[in-house]
Order: structure tokens, then sequence, then C-alpha cells
């Protein structure tokens, strides 16, 4: 044990020199005030990235400690850091890209949705070119230019950020964001909806923003990226449109949009049931496709125009350092409602009901509190089930769900008024009956007292009771009669209902 302490010894000695030596170049750095920036090897946080970073997989512990031990440098003479690159001439194109976390989830209530991105900028600086080698990370405090970025949403947080520069003055400045944005949802056809909700980065101080991809930390051809498992169960992502243009506040005839890409998300559904958030599947195939999804990507859109950028040239040469020209980039997601949840939670429920209230026309008439407490059980079970508490605006129109809850709650009712009206029909032909006994005794003994007391046709009530009119043809009852129509007919007229509603708010949502 003795001598396991004593040669170690001289490596702990060692150890001691070098982090003094550091320690006091360090103090040493400080006290001059000079920017200056360490060699630290970027390790691709994604796939592809040791490609476009700069990443030398081969390198081993002998070449990082070569590259740790390298010289610092300092950034160049008359480097100002609030002026931007080629300050004097065109705006600065600056591409970005997003790396979607987790979408979701979105409440209908407050008209907003949760959303987490890396967003991964880069643009060229050429003050910067040839001060290194290699790609290097930026440390945190160095004053370089950077464009203005405001994601424009109810609450934003840039809870992280990172910079590095490479060989040829390229920046690449990456930003973690958890954002609240708003999103007015039309509501006209929920639960059977789609919406479209947007994300507005606007780009301030002479840039001009564009969609990229092939220089960045991700693999694949689109400049949007998802991780399918982040993507909230409650709508399904249909697309993702990407827009850059000319934006001002003061001066809307310069708006012009100068790129748009469309990317079709519906094959993500696949990547549902690949549970890809546990350790043992997450290296496989499937999962590497599906935590870094970029879908099926097309130039243009199918609602808006994009221009040719020589269209747009008069609007990106008013781009200034000020905020009366800029430039933004759009996120549409276009989004479609699952129906599994409403399916459970009020479709069939209601459906239930209105069906059960049917078995009343199958119970005998006669059978007065069986028919009545399930008719009132039934309007008072759809009563509960319409005021269910779902967290909805306060909007002035109807929603398809509103028309679904009130006709069902219309059908029970009906159900009801059924069998107060064959009750009362039933009711007042057994009067009738009896009346009809009353009046006209027996055959027999109206022979007998035909000569004791004189008739006269006048001697009957003139409104008696035409039982022809409480009976049909056949004999039987008019009330048995609607009982029957109503087992047959109730059922068809719901039938009728349905394929009206979902082919007419399936068509609304398509139009």
């Amino acid at each position: 044990m003795d001598g396991d302490i004593r040669a170690a010894l001289p490596i702990l000695a060692a150890l001691l020199s070098i982090h003094t030596r550091t320690s006091e170049q360090y103090q040493a750095e400080n006290n001059n005030r000079t920017n200056y920036i360490r060699y630290m090897p970027t390790v691709p946080p994604f796939p592809g990235a040791n490609r476009t970073m700069g990443y030398n997989p081969t390198m081993g512990p002998s070449s990082l400690q070569n590259s740790m031990e390298e010289p610092m440098f300092v950034l160049p003479e008359g480097y100002f850091y609030w002026l931007r690159p080629n300050w004097e001439g065109p705006p600065v194109e600056v591409v970005c890209s997003i790396y979607i976390d987790s979408l979701g989830a979105f409440s209908e209530k407050t008209m907003d949705f949760d959303l987490s991105l890396i967003l991964g900028c880069q643009w060229r600086d050429g003050r910067l070119a040839n001060i290194t080698s290699e790609h290097v990370a930026i440390p945190e405090g160095m004053e370089i230019w950077k464009p203005s970025i405001d994601v424009v949403a109810k609450e934003s947080t840039p809870y992280t950020s990172a910079l590095s520069v490479s060989r040829e003055g390229n920046v690449l400045m990456m930003q973690w964001f958890t954002i609240k944005a708003t999103c007015l949802m039309q509501l006209h056809a929920y639960p059977l909806d789609h919406q479209k909700c947007s994300l507005l980065i606007q780009n301030r101080g002479g840039v001009k923003i564009v969609w990229g991809w092939e220089t960045f930390w991700f693999p694949g051809d689109t400049p949007i990226v998802t991780r399918t498992s982040g993507l909230h169960s409650q709508l399904s992502l249909e697309t993702v449109e990407s827009f850059a243009y000319v934006n001002s506040l003061l001066y809307p005839e310069l708006i012009c949009v100068y790129q748009g890409v469309t990317c079709d998300y519906r094959e993500s559904e696949n990547c549902l049931r690949a549970q890809c958030t546990s350790v043992e599947k997450i290296t496989t195939e499937q999962c590497r496709t599906c935590n870094y999804f970029g879908g099926e990507c097309k130039n243009g859109t199918d609602e808006l125009a994009v221009r040719k950028p020589e269209d747009c040239v008069f609007g990106l040469l008013m781009v200034s350092e000020g905020d009366l020209v800029f430039t933004t980039a759009e996120l549409r997601f276009s989004l479609r409602r699952r129906l599994s949840y409403h399916m459970l939670q009020i479709y069939i429920p209601s459906i239930s009901i209105v069906a059960m209230s049917w078995v009343s026309f199958w119970i005998n008439i006669e059978s007065s509190p069986a028919r009545t407490a399930l008719g009132v059980t039934t309007v008072l079970t759809m009563i509960t089930q319409s005021g269910r508490p779902i967290p909805m605006p306060e909007v002035s129109y109807v929603r398809a769900v509103d028309v679904w809850l009130l006709v069902c709650q219309l059908f029970v009712f009906l159900a009801l008024i059924e069998y107060a009206a064959v009750n009362y029909i039933s009711r007042r032909l057994k009067e009738a009956k009896a009346l009809k006994r009353y009046i006209r005794p027996p055959a027999a003994k109206r022979n007998s007292n035909a000569n004791a007391f004189p008739t006269n046709s006048n001697s009957h009530p003139e409104n008696s009771v035409d039982d022809t009119v409480l009976t049909n043809a056949g004999g039987s009852n008019i009330a048995d009669t609607i009982d029957h129509i109503c087992r047959w007919g109730f059922p068809l007229a719901f039938l009728l209902f349905n394929i009206m509603y979902w082919v007419t708010y399936n068509y609304i949502v398509q139009t």
C-alpha cells in the first residue's frame, strides 16, 4: 500500500503543476482583458454533424491533449461586435434550421400551445476568417456580432445558447427555447376540426433570414426536424410549412414572401407505436428516423404564392438597421384533431343514451312506471352529459359538438313525449269504450225496454265518442301503432342525422 502511494506521488505533483500553470495563465488573460478563444473540440450532438462541424472521430487522446495545448488567439484588430458583417452592403444572410423536441399540449380555452425547440442559425463573418485552423466553440461572455432574433410568443425563454466559429468565418449559433405561443383556433367543426398554428421568428438589424439545411447539425434535406415521440397525442401533425418574407409594420406594401417549403408529416403516425423513448430502441434504425423526422418536402406551398427572389429585391434593399423593415421566418403547423378521446367521452356515451331511450317503445303501454322512469332517466342523463365541464372559450358560434348534443337531447326528449302521447291516446280509448258500454247497453236489455221507454234519436249525447277515430281499420288501437312506428322510425331518423352530420362537417373541414 505504501509503495503504491509513493509511486502515485510524482503523478499527483505533475497534475498540480499543470493546474497551477493553467490557473496563472487564466489570471493573466483576465488581467489583460483580451477576448480569447480556446480550442474546444465540438462533439456532434446529432448524427451527421461530423461532416459539418469539423469533428474528427479519429482524434485520439494524444491529439486531444495537443489541441488543448495550442496557443490561444485574439479577435482581430478593429472588430466591433455592434457592427454586422459587411455593414455597408446588403443584409447578412442568416441560414436557420429547427429541431422540434416537443409540440403540445394545445389549449382551446386559452388559445395557445407549448413548444420546445433548438434553433440553429449560421452566417458568415469574414472578419473571423482564418483566425483558427479548426471549428472552435466561443466561450460565454465573448462579444461578437449576432443577429437579433425575436420569437413572437406569449412566453419565450431561451434557456441556453452556444456559439462556434469555423476557419472560413462561418458562425453557428444554437439556442434552446421553451415557448408558449398563441394559436387563434377556429372551433366551428370541433372536435372534427383542423387547425393551423404559427410561430413567428423576427430578425432585425439588417438580416435576411433563410431556411436551410446544407451545413447544419442534423441529417436530412429539410430545415425542420422533429422528434416524433415529443408530439402531443391530442392533435396529429399533417404538414409543416416554413416561410421567409420581408415584413414591415409601417409599409405593408413591402411584404414579400421570398421562400416557402412544405413538408408532409403524415407518415409520422407510424412512429407512435415505435416507442422510441426507451434506451433499448433508441439506437434502432426506425427510431433514428423517428427522432429526426423531417417529412417529405417540396418548395412552395398550396396556399401562399412564393415570389422569386428577384421580385423581393426592393424590399430586401429596404431591410435596415432599425425596426421599420425586417425579415420574418414563420413556421406553420397544420394539425388534425384526433377523435379517439371525444369518441370515448362524448359520442359513444351519447349514442348509448339515445339508444337506451328507444327501449321505451318496446315496453307495454300499461307499464307506466317503467316507461316513465326510463324516459326521465335518459333525459336527465343526456342533460348531465351535455353539461360536462369541457374547458372551452366563450365563442359566439355553434360548434359541431353543440349540434350533436342538442340533437341527442332532442331525441331522448321526443322519446319521453312519445310515451306521454300514446299513454294519453290509450287512456282516452279506454274511456271511450267504457262510455260506449254505458251509453249503449247490451242488445237484449235494449229490446226488453224498447216498449217501456220510447226512444228518441236525440236522446243520446251529441258529442259521443266515435271509436273509429281512436281505432284503425285492423282493430288495433292507434297507441300501439304509434309505438310500432317509433320502434323503427327513431333509429332510422338518428341514422339519417349521423350521415348528414359526419358528411357535412367533414366537408366543412376539407374545404
